[in-house]
């Protein structure tokens, strides 16, 4: 899904505070261009990451767009 000769930045989408059980969205930044990556119809895409610690997200997510899935996919979270 990434190009791995291009360099992305994450960035924290929405942050369900009252939800425990929703995770957390994220959005990805092309630095190049400085664009959101888009799903099809030009909708931004979102991810999640199972089982991530967040407590600490305001020093930084230490995230590699490889932890990243589909936000509301049906998605095998059993190697995360």
């Amino acid at each position: 899904m990434f190009d791995p000769e291009k360099t992305y930045t994450i960035h924290v989408w929405n942050m369900p505070v009252l939800d425990r059980t929703r995770p957390a969205e994220l959005c990805v930044v092309d630095d190049e261009t400085g664009d959101f990556i888009h799903n099809e119809d030009g909708s931004i895409k979102l991810f999640e990451v199972p089982k991530y610690d967040f407590s600490r997200i305001c020093d930084g997510p230490a995230i590699d767009v490889d932890d990243l899935y589909e936000y509301g996919k049906e998605n095998d979270h059993a190697d995360a």
